[in-house]
């Protein structure tokens, strides 16, 4: 990082974040990922080139000093941010006693969806008396993953093929049942899969978290809809978080996970190909990319968030984690991977970061996400941490070709919730300053309008490990 850069935000940015924004940029600068967001208790800072992203301003219209942070594809996160919290929420002090009772125990109103009831009656009739826990801590004895683009086939019988293993056709595009053929044929494929023999065995699967949605669906749904679920978490936990498959064209508007070139003040290179959507996960980018409004939302990915939402959601998962936890006595295993879905560190090489392994590891729970995504929460005050959670975000999945950056302004976005205020930065070329909100969105607006995404191939990368990284900002984040 520039050394002027540095000295300026000395001068207006904490001392403990500092060495965070050097190692952050630094690693920008050798092309790991173009935008990243950090936070804990205190503070949060983010950075980004002001062309990737579009932060609107309606979002902020009631407030005088807004908190501006550019939204991720916070990938596999959704799982304890999504279906997780929503569990919580809704369940509160009887969360752990339902989730760990069979299903066909609990007497619950059923909302039976046509095309899950085979899948629901598997799981209700399984020797293996499956539970919520058992999908929320992968250990149902499902398949970790298979591709969901296999749903958009459908078996038809013809005079040289009666296979039921085989798949003919295409669903046609303007069937009004698309959503619901395609639905079956994904459960179907879950069934196929799921090994009885593999229960209680931790595989983490995606396909969990498919399944967890196709459970809530049919028995806590009823008179609801999915898109009145998000907005009620958003609404308790004051966060904005959208799923890709509820408002896909949002994700438009996101950090972008995969490779682009800059085409502001330069010739634009090849075709728009934003139409292959803006997920990350394969899976949860067919499922938001469905014709005619027939998107199914699975928990396993596809949210989408700022470092602020990840941070509220956070310390509503550590309120929830440690009251279960302390009410229950619950005496920690080192075997035990997830505990009630969420993730703890295997290893003192883990990105959690911490300092004194294996006397602490009891106290901290998570989870990671591929985009280069992270939270991480402490249950218990320890004297060598002045914070209880730390939050890390980029997009290690995208490579930014050198070819406009320099013409392209890089915003430096910080919030300190201690006082409640945001600053906003702004480098171009040789200067550094502080910029208004006001002058933030224009800008933006601007310079959003110029740009254009494409897939590059020769940037095209197996995505670099980044957790040595994420185990160093961690460590200083607690600090």
């Amino acid at each position: 990082m520039n050394f002027t850069i540095q000295k300026y935000l000395q001068t207006h940015i904490p001392n403990e974040l500092i060495s965070c924004i050097e190692s952050l940029e630094n690693q920008c600068e050798k092309g790991d990922f173009t935008a990243w967001s950090i936070a804990n208790n205190k503070y949060a800072f983010s950075a980004f080139w002001i062309d990737e992203c579009l932060i609107s301003k309606n979002n902020f219209y009631e407030l005088k000093n807004p908190i501006i942070h550019p939204y991720f594809d916070i990938s596999s996160l959704t799982k304890p941010l999504f279906l997780n919290l929503y569990l919580r929420m809704k369940f509160k002090n009887d969360f752990i006693k339902i989730i760990s009772t069979p299903l066909n125990d609990i007497f619950l109103p059923k909302n039976m969806i046509d095309e899950n009831n085979v899948l629901i009656e598997f799981i209700l009739n399984n020797e293996n008396n499956l539970n919520l826990n058992s999908f929320l801590s992968h250990y149902s004895g499902a398949k970790n993953w298979f591709w969901m683009g296999i749903g958009k086939w459908q078996h038809r019988n013809t005079y040289f093929a009666n296979d039921t293993e085989i798949y003919q056709t295409i669903i046609d595009n303007n069937d009004k049942n698309y959503s619901n053929i395609m639905k079956e044929n994904l459960n179907k494929n879950c069934l196929k899969y799921f090994k009885n023999e593999q229960f209680s065995e931790f595989v983490y699967s995606d396909i969990n978290y498919y399944i967890l949605s196709r459970i809530i669906e049919s028995f806590f749904m009823k008179e609801s809809s999915w898109i009145e679920i998000i907005n009620d978490i958003n609404e308790k936990v004051k966060t904005k978080f959208y799923h890709a498959s509820l408002t896909p064209n949002e994700t438009k508007k996101s950090i972008p996970f995969y490779p682009y070139i800059s085409a502001y003040k330069d010739n634009f290179i090849g075709d728009d190909l934003s139409s292959f959507g803006n997920v990350s996960d394969t899976n949860a980018n067919i499922l938001s990319l469905l014709p005619n409004n027939s998107n199914i939302v699975s928990g396993h990915s596809g949210c989408f968030g700022t470092v602020n939402d990840v941070k509220f959601a956070t310390e509503e998962l550590a309120y929830y984690q440690k009251n279960y936890l302390e009410n229950l006595g619950y005496i920690h295993d080192k075997n035990v991977r997830f505990v009630y879905g969420l993730d703890t560190p295997s290893s003192k090489d883990s990105t959690c970061g911490i300092r004194n392994w294996p006397k602490d590891r009891e106290y901290f729970y998570g989870h990671l996400g591929y985009s280069g995504t992270s939270l991480w929460f402490s249950t218990k005050s320890l004297p060598n941490m002045k914070n209880n959670h730390q939050i890390i975000l980029t997009n290690r999945l995208a490579s930014r070709v050198k070819f406009g950056v320099d013409n392209c302004p890089r915003i430096y976005s910080f919030t300190d919730y201690l006082t409640n205020s945001n600053m906003i930065f702004i480098k171009e070329k040789d200067s550094f300053e502080k910029i208004s909100s006001q002058e933030f969105f224009d800008l933006n607006t601007q310079y959003f309008g110029m740009y254009k995404k494409i897939w590059n191939n020769n940037s095209i990368r197996v995505p670099p490990n980044i957790n040595e990284l994420r185990r160093d900002i961690g460590l200083k984040l607690w600090e």
